[in-house]
Formats: C-alpha cells, sequence, structure tokens
C-alpha cells in the first residue's frame, strides 16, 4: 500500500510484541499482529501487519512506526481542541488497543473527491495527514451520507481543522529505527 506524503507518517514508539497470525485449516496462517507502544502512552496499540513490511528483528526496539487509519469515521471535534491516541472505551487493564479514536490537527488533506452529482446522497473518499501530538498518522476512508457536512461538521476538511477519528482498521507501513 502506498500512501501520498507517506515520508511524513512517524509515530515515536516502541515495537513491543510480533503475534504471529493463527494457522488457517488450510495451512496459510492468519496475518500478524504488530503490538507498539506510542511515546508516553501507558496503553499499547496493535496493529495488522497486512503488507508484511515490518521486520521482526526490530521487535523489543524504539523507533517510528507509520500507521495509517482506514475506514474510518471522521468528524469536527466538538469542544476544546485534543491529540492523542485514546483506547477503546471498556478495554481491561493491560489489553492492547486494536480500535483506537484518533484526535488531532489535519497537517495536508492530499486526496478529496467528493461526489453528489446523480444520487439522493453524497460520497467522499479522502487522504489526510493528523498530527496526533506525539506524531503524525494518515486517514484514508470513504463516507457515504445524505450530507456530508451534516456527518463531518463541515463542506470541506481542511489543513487545521481538528478531528475526531473513530472505528478504524489501523495498518502499518513501516517501522524504521
Amino acid at each position: 500500500m502506498r500512501f501520498p506524503n507517506g515520508e511524513q507518517l512517524r509515530l515515536p514508539c516502541v515495537f513491543e510484541r510480533f503475534v504471529p497470525g493463527q494457522l488457517h485449516p488450510d495451512g496459510r496462517r492468519y496475518l500478524p499482529l504488530i503490538v507498539l507502544r506510542p511515546d508516553g502512552s501507558d496503553v499499547p496499540i496493535g496493529v495488522v501487519d497486512r503488507h508484511h513490511r515490518v521486520d521482526v528483528a526490530l521487535e523489543g526496539r524504539a523507533g517510528s512506526a507509520q500507521l495509517v487509519f482506514l475506514l474510518s469515521s471522521v468528524r469536527l471535534q466538538a469542544g476544546a481542541p485534543q491529540q492523542g491516541l485514546v483506547p477503546e472505551e471498556g478495554l481491561a487493564a493491560g489489553r492492547t488497543s486494536i480500535v483506537p479514536t484518533a484526535y488531532g490537527r489535519v497537517l495536508a488533506v492530499p486526496s478529496w473527491e467528493a461526489e453528489q452529482a446523480h444520487l439522493p446522497y453524497e460520497t467522499l473518499y479522502t487522504e489526510l495527514l493528523l498530527d496526533v501530538g506525539v506524531g503524525v498518522i494518515g486517514v484514508r476512508t470513504s463516507l457515504t451520507a445524505k450530507s456530508l457536512a451534516e456527518v463531518i461538521g463541515k463542506p470541506q476538511i481542511e489543513p487545521g481543522d481538528w478531528l475526531e477519528v473513530t472505528r478504524s482498521r489501523v495498518d502499518i507501513l513501516g517501522f524504521k529505527l
């Protein structure tokens, strides 16, 4: 997978653990999970290495992960702006967050494709860079709604907007020392 401005994706963290995928009955393995602990966080984040880009020999090392939050819901933040990655509600102590909510400020919107011409609803495909305080993540999502402005909070996301990104599938594009 490629991501526009991918060289700007960087989340300082420790590659805590590699969890190999379970063995499938047909002999293949399910995708592996990479457990990362972002700098300053008490809760590790589990991300799927869908493209087998992370060198497992780096387990236990500090570095920088390139993360993309996919298939997310996005909307403007309500209230005072905040930044960070917040684990899902009800996560038991000591567990790994696999669906964290991201709060941050938009740095760039390399892709914005909105359509409403011939349908009774609007569609959107977007890619953006989000500064979550400790680092920068990518967001790639598509939305369908009667009114994108009602779902997002305004007609178009722009650099400087503060977003809440929820219900994401988190992929890792790389881990570097």
